[in-house]
């Protein structure tokens, strides 16, 4: 009897960053307001029942030396 195996996936990753809100306490977190994806973040955590947001930790988030 031969080992069944797993066929393999052909399933591409995406090389493309995507959008990651994260959900932090009310008045906590920073937002990036300029972010061409700040306004479905926002429809996100309001549709989540989210206090509040951070974009912080987001592969959008570029922050100027001054910022930091």
């Amino acid at each position: 009897m031969e080992p069944c195996l797993k066929p393999e996936t052909t399933e591409a990753k995406s090389e493309k960053p995507t959008p990651n809100p994260v959900m932090v306490k009310e008045g906590k977190g920073w937002r990036n307001f300029v972010c061409p994806h700040y306004d479905e973040c926002l429809n996100l955590a309001a549709k989540s029942m989210w206090p509040g947001f951070t974009c912080k930790f987001c592969e959008f988030n570029v922050k100027t030396d001054q910022e930091m």
